[in-house]
């Protein structure tokens, strides 16, 4: 991620063969005293396609007003492709994760428990979009108002809708 003044935006570009990452459950085994097979799930990050990196771009246009950008496609010389994508410069102190909590449920999210107590996470019904890693270092305040910039936004699969109980 670098700033560039000119513009007054943060530039940032992906990394060959990665794209950001998501949130997805993955099943893992579980050791049993007893010999008996267990699994346990969880929310983990794996590594986002190309056009998981650009729907959460423009989740984040849609849901939090953001003006991320695209500006540009780049093909390497190993056939490898990144993107560059541009956003506002935020400036502000670090929310704490009470005053995240207050804005995000003010504007319409409602607070969903992880079964497993790792992450916070709200989900927007009208927009059906699961946010993850808002955390003060995804956002700040200034003037009293949120300003989330990295918060990782999808809209969950059958598997994570599930997990979650979005909709039980």
């Amino acid at each position: 991620m670098e700033f560039v003044e000119e513009i007054d935006r943060m530039v940032k570009i992906t990394v060959p063969p990665k794209f950001g990452l998501m949130p997805k459950v993955l099943t893992h085994a579980v050791p049993n005293l007893r010999g008996e097979p267990g699994t346990r799930k969880a929310i983990e990050f794996v590594h986002a396609t190309p056009l998981e990196y650009l729907d959460r771009w423009i989740a984040a246009n849609d849901v939090f007003g953001d003006d991320v950008k695209l500006t540009a496609v780049v093909q390497w010389a190993d056939e490898q492709v990144s993107f560059a994508i541009s956003q506002p410069q935020y400036h502000g102190e670090p929310a704490s994760e009470r005053e995240i909590e207050q804005h995000f449920i003010a504007s319409g999210w409602t607070r969903i428990s992880d079964p497993t107590g790792q992450h916070s996470l709200f989900f927007n019904y009208a927009f059906q979009t699961l946010a993850i890693d808002a955390l003060p270092r995804n956002c700040y305040l200034k003037d009293g108002d949120l300003l989330p910039f990295d918060v990782i936004l999808c809209q969950p699969d059958e598997e994570l809708e599930a997990f979650l109980r979005l909709y039980d």
